[in-house]
């Protein structure tokens, strides 16, 4: 697998982990006398987005940096 699938299957799981926090925050009562019966964790949630959001640039990072050491490869080669 290349440098650049990894990084982007590593971006697509944080995508889903934000999707998945932004489902359980969804569920939120507007009011509060509107509790429903499964509490969401704000502080959780607010941690599982964090966490998303550093992996997804950690996986930027990656790629871009993939990128660039396969052009200096080619560089070197051509």
């Amino acid at each position: 697998m290349s440098v650049i699938a990894t990084a982007a299957e590593g971006i697509r799981r944080a995508e889903e982990r934000v999707q998945r926090a932004a489902e359980r925050l969804a569920r939120l009562p507007l009011n509060a006398g509107d509790a429903p019966a499964d509490v969401v964790d704000l502080s959780a949630e607010t941690v599982a987005l964090i966490e998303a959001r550093n992996a997804s640039a950690a996986n930027a990072a990656v790629a871009q940096t993939g990128q660039e050491l396969e052009q200096h490869l080619l560089d070197i080669l051509g």
